[in-house]
């Protein structure tokens, strides 16, 4: 270390600052083109003049990171885009993982929301500082790329408050829509209504008489309104107490979703299928869909209320507790529905993206979810979490999942899921959500660098030559899923948490619904989710019904392979 200087260069090629970050021997410093060098806490670094040009801009890198920067301006309190890249190179026989390791580290530390450089000169500042980090030393040199955007140019900034321009009724009707399927199949009296939403009592029920027009709720008989299913695929029984089904016909896979629109992706793969909605005027009223995937006959449940608060989660419990206690031949349970990927920013082999599927894959006693139920530090500052974690007894279906991943390897094309996904999205094209796949330009990546400034971090690029990974279709990623309100509240504690327990999705507490499966004795569970968003699944709706099918229809991949131990490479 001592034998080198971090030299930084800068040149302007086109509208674009280029400042060529590079490792050197300080025998090697030409002393001519030198600016200025630096002392004291930051000696080591020499600043060269400006070049006429980088000659190396064209030079290939071995890897780059892409991002926006939407900072506020301190003079005006507007927004300023600016585009930066970082292109590394490496020394000789760096292999590809130490080097995404060490650009990731890299990228991770320059961008730590508490230290986050706010202005040009401390980014570049914080990047040679980081080049002298023995941490590095493999990046032979760094190319910061920065670049202004004008208004034409720039992305609309997620940190900007989009005013909805859109009339309040059509907001409203909106909002007891969205209230209502979250309930579902709870009825929600109109009082409660007014209030959640915040409008007023004539507009909240001139929108619920539009919203009743169109089929989408009904009134009970005690005044309270209830989403209503569109699905003429499926007959429907309001019961007071579930018919006695004989024992033989009884329904040996449960199928668990969280929210509306993950119910009917799931309902939509079943055949021969009945739906019991045991209404209460008040209490919590359950739904259960019985039908067919392929020759195993199955049930499908929508918890009431899903999120962080406790009330949701101990109702979410109890609807599972009864699940499986009206229906008592249960082998197998599955959790199906959205989640948010942790995004790897450097490696684009387990980067993971919008509308992709993640499973929960465990081996022996390791868990297949984690929960972080407290954040604790100690007096020097070292965060540790508290957790609690969960992973079945059984693993038959881990095990066809591994095969199911095996078979693709060899055979990439190979994804039945697909075809079920197809079928899935003609049967629910006539439903009020768009379950068709959004368009790739709304796949952004965010991260919140405090002060109100957010950047943009663009999608690892596809290594040259790689064709494992097909663009436009659902790939599947195996591994842990993550859950805790207290690790939600930031970006680097998220990944912090995610990193050291090797978890590539959060979702909403299920902690309740898994302390009642294992509760129950059924140690067989997997969760499946379609990846809607890089948080917990919960926040852009966009994705939401897409992300809801493309786990339905890989969940139906599995079941049909239940009975097919050695799973023939000719299954569709």
């Amino acid at each position: 270390m001592a034998e080198q200087d971090i030299v930084m260069t800068p040149s302007k090629v086109g509208k674009a600052t280029h400042i060529k970050i590079e490792r050197k021997k300080k025998s090697l410093v030409q002393q001519s083109s030198v600016e200025h060098v630096a002392g004291g806490q930051h000696a080591g670094l020499v600043i060269n003049k400006a070049a006429e040009g980088d000659e190396e801009n064209n030079e290939q890198s071995h890897l780059q990171i892409s991002f926006n920067c939407f900072l506020v301006d301190q003079k005006n309190g507007g927004h300023v885009v600016e585009r930066r890249r970082l292109r590394f190179w490496y020394v000789d026989g760096t292999d590809y993982l130490d080097q995404v390791t060490t650009a990731y580290e890299f990228f991770k530390e320059l961008v730590k929301p508490d230290n986050f450089p706010r202005d040009y000169v401390g980014f570049i500042k914080k990047c040679m500082k980081q080049m002298q980090r023995a941490d590095y030393l493999q990046a032979r040199k760094i190319n910061l790329e920065i670049q202004q955007l004008d208004d034409e140019e720039a992305p609309l900034s997620p940190g900007l408050n989009k005013e909805d321009i859109r009339p309040k009724e059509e907001i409203v009707r909106e909002k007891l829509l969205h209230v209502l399927e979250s309930a579902y199949p709870n009825i929600m009296a109109v009082e409660d209504l007014v209030r959640i939403t915040t409008a007023d009592e004539i507009m909240v029920t001139e929108q619920l008489a539009e919203l009743k027009h169109r089929d989408l709720v009904r009134t009970m008989e005690n005044g309270g309104v209830v989403r209503h299913v569109l699905d003429e695929k499926t007959e429907v029984q309001m019961v007071k107490q579930m018919p006695t089904i004989a024992a033989n016909q009884q329904p040996t896979i449960a199928i668990i979703t969280g929210n509306y629109c993950e119910k009917l992706a799931v309902d939509s793969m079943m055949e021969s299928k009945t739906t019991f909605v045991r209404f209460k005027t008040e209490g919590e009223s359950n739904v259960y869909t019985v039908g067919y995937i392929g020759e195993h006959k199955v049930v499908s449940t929508k918890l009431p209320t899903m999120g962080h608060y406790r009330a949701a989660q101990i109702s979410a419990g109890n609807t599972t507790t009864r699940l499986l206690g009206t229906f008592q031949n249960i082998e197998h349970v599955f959790v199906v529905g959205v989640a948010g990927g942790v995004p790897h920013y450097t490696d684009y082999y387990k980067h993971v993206r919008l509308g992709d599927i993640v499973v929960s894959m465990c081996h022996d006693n390791s868990p297949v979810y984690i929960n972080c139920e407290k954040i604790l530090q100690d007096r020097d500052g070292k965060i540790t979490y508290n957790i609690k974690s969960w992973g079945p007894r059984e693993f038959i279906l881990q095990n066809i999942c591994s095969r199911l991943r095996d078979i693709q390897q060899t055979r990439p094309e190979y994804a039945p899921w697909e075809r079920y996904v197809a079928e899935g999205l003609e049967l629910l094209k006539n439903q009020e959500a768009d379950y068709n796949r959004p368009a790739k330009s709304s796949d952004r990546l965010y991260m919140d660098v405090g002060d109100n400034n957010v950047i943009e971090v663009q999608h690892p690029e596809c290594p040259e030559g790689f064709r494992g990974i097909r663009a436009g279709v659902p790939n599947v990623h195996f591994g842990v899923i993550g859950a805790g309100r207290s690790v939600m509240k930031s970006d680097t504690t998220r990944l912090d948490f995610a990193n050291r327990n090797g978890i590539i999705a959060y979702d909403g507490q299920f902690d309740q619904v898994l302390e009642s499966i294992v509760g129950n004795r059924k140690d067989s569970f997997l969760f499946i989710r379609g990846i809607a968003d890089y948080h917990d699944g919960s926040r852009i709706k966009d994705w939401q019904p897409y992300a809801s099918l493309v786990a339905a229809g890989y969940m139906k991949a599995i079941i049909k392979s239940i009975s097919n131990p050695h799973l023939s490479e000719d299954e569709d």
